[in-house]
């Protein structure tokens, strides 16, 4: 029996690792899918033919699930909206290849943007990404008042988000190259100016 069990177990491991890669390649077609307005782990079973009870048994929750997806991405999509380096040089190193990332995977980034079924992932990754880049920033902003660091988080976490790679592509034609050179750009400009300005964001406010 023993020896039954130690003879299983490679393939018991291996079919596991099978299930949770359908279903993560399963999710990223969902995700995709533009006629979907709500994301389900029933609707992933069914597009993944497996059972419901199958995908809560590797991830109970949707939580669990899309938090697992997102690490599954960057690993093998490459997509790297899902998190961003927290060091101010690996924030500045990173933009490029953020950018080009959202290129190679076109569809998936839109339909995370723009479809109704992917708010969920978006809210659960916003806040992560946000502390990410307040933490890269802090050695800038260290000197800063409350407010004018609120809004040089704000402004900077947008140049490398998503959202900016989309306003690049439909208002100025650029592709990610392009796009990832300009916001690379910008964010050491305005941490260059940070750091001799700390209060420069929040001294242009009309009095």
């Amino acid at each position: 029996m023993d020896k039954r069990r130690r003879y299983e177990s490679p393939l018991r491991a291996e079919q596991l690792e099978q299930t949770r890669q359908r279903i993560f390649q399963t999710l990223t077609e969902v995700i995709a899918d533009e006629t979907v307005e709500e994301l389900t782990i029933p609707l992933v079973a069914r597009r993944a033919k497996i059972a419901v009870r199958t995908v809560y048994r590797h991830f109970p929750t949707r939580e669990e699930l899309f938090g697992a997806w997102g690490d599954w991405a960057q690993a093998h999509l490459h997509v790297l909206m899902l998190s961003y380096p927290d060091t101010l040089e690996g924030l500045r190193r990173t933009i490029p290849e953020l950018y080009r990332s959202y290129d190679e995977h076109e569809a998936l980034i839109l339909a995370i943007l723009n479809s109704k079924a992917a708010l969920p992932l978006r809210r659960q990754g916003r806040a992560h990404r946000f502390s990410s880049v307040e933490t890269a920033l802090a050695e800038v902003t260290a000197a800063s008042s409350p407010t004018a660091r609120r809004r040089a988080v704000a402004v900077l976490y947008l140049l490398v988000s998503a959202p900016a790679w989309q306003a690049m592509r439909e208002q100025a034609g650029l592709d990610g190259a392009e796009a990832g050179e300009a916001a690379a750009w910008a964010v050491r400009v305005l941490t260059d100016a940070l750091q001799r300005d700390p209060e420069g964001p929040a001294g242009t406010t009309a009095t």
